[in-house]
């Protein structure tokens, strides 16, 4: 009788423990999401200076005078056997 009690009992308390209900607290998961974009930044166009330059290459010459307002290029192509001036 005695053993059958224990039994019991035992029987009770591991019914109570797989019955009890488990609390689980949720688990949060964050995401970072990266977004990378290509920006097209156009570059200031170089400011031309007063001055004189002249440049010889393959395809012809080129010379070019700036003073204040007034600019003065010519460039002379062997390819096209013209001269171009320009004011």
């Amino acid at each position: 009788m005695r053993t059958l009690k224990i039994m019991l009992t035992i029987f009770t308390i591991s019914a109570f423990v797989a019955c009890k209900e488990n609390k689980v607290e949720p688990q949060v998961i964050e995401k970072t999401t990266i977004i990378e974009k290509e920006v097209e930044v156009e570059a200031a166009a170089p400011k031309k200076e007063d001055g004189t330059s002249f440049s010889i290459d393959k395809d012809g010459v080129e010379f070019s005078n700036k003073k204040g307002d007034k600019k003065t290029e010519i460039k002379i192509n062997d390819d096209k056997k013209s001269v171009e001036v320009e004011k």
